[in-house]
């Protein structure tokens, strides 16, 4: 088995079960069990993708969806590389901005379902976001 700065990379079911048996029986304090599950679930992640030839961008989408899923996000989200605050050619405001128009007409979708469903618990400041976002939603092509 290989380990990189990108985790363990098992190239077998034997020595994924050996490897996450070794982090499960380990005593675990409450920082330590956190780590562990990540490097077993990276460890997971790595064999499985491996075993079965994914691309890159089939892998990066899997780890997307695993954090959509993990985090109950029903909207767009993005990650931000902070690191590349380090370098002036990166302008992560701009990207920022660039998503955010980017995300207004799936927004404005969630938005206006959410303006259809029984909202009675809503706070109205809510409630206007939501018609402000709503503007945004395409209209639906009916064929």
């Amino acid at each position: 088995m290989n380990e990189t700065k990108c985790g363990a990379w098992p190239n077998s079911w034997e020595e994924l079960a050996n490897y996450v048996n070794d982090l499960e029986s380990q005593n675990h304090d409450y920082n330590s069990i956190a780590d562990s599950l990540s490097k077993a679930t990276v460890a997971m992640f790595n064999y499985f993708a491996s075993k079965h030839g994914m691309t890159g961008f089939q892998a990066s989408w899997a780890g997307l969806q695993f954090l959509r899923t993990t985090r109950g996000m029903d909207g767009p989200f993005a990650i931000i590389d902070g690191s590349k605050l380090l370098y002036p050619q990166y302008n992560i405001h701009s990207d920022i901005n660039k998503w955010i128009e980017e995300w207004k007409p799936e927004l404005g979708r969630i938005a206006k379902k959410k303006l259809e469903e029984d909202n009675k618990y809503a706070h109205p400041n809510v409630i206007k976001r939501w018609q402000e976002l709503s503007k945004y939603a395409q209209v639906e092509e009916t064929k």
